[in-house]
């Protein structure tokens, strides 16, 4: 995204940091710069000090996560609060189903 998106900020975040580590790296070896996109060690509902400093998010995108998150309810409502008013919250989670059934 932040290659098609050249005048867009992006911010990853992800409480394991050899996974933000790995993003940084792959960043740099695709020619990004910080100024495009940044990975920040920090829990899914702690990232407000970050936030604060950048202002508020046009778009919080959660891809395959939501789900294993320890508090997702308080991840969710901790990116709602950390929209711009006219702000974006996108959850992309896999079908799942407690059936082996179809």
């Amino acid at each position: 995204m932040a290659k098609a998106y050249i005048k867009s900020k992006f911010v990853g975040f992800d409480n394991h940091p050899a996974s933000i580590e790995k993003a940084r790296q792959l960043a740099k070896e695709e020619g990004l710069s910080e100024e495009q996109i940044k990975f920040e060690v920090s829990s899914a509902t702690d990232y407000s000090s970050y936030s604060k400093a950048n202002s508020q998010y046009d778009l919080i995108a959660f891809f395959d996560c939501l789900h294993d998150m320890g508090d997702p309810k308080g991840a969710a409502s901790h990116a709602l609060q950390s929209l711009k008013p006219d702000g974006t919250i996108m959850i992309v989670e896999p079908f799942a189903s407690d059936s082996l059934h179809f």
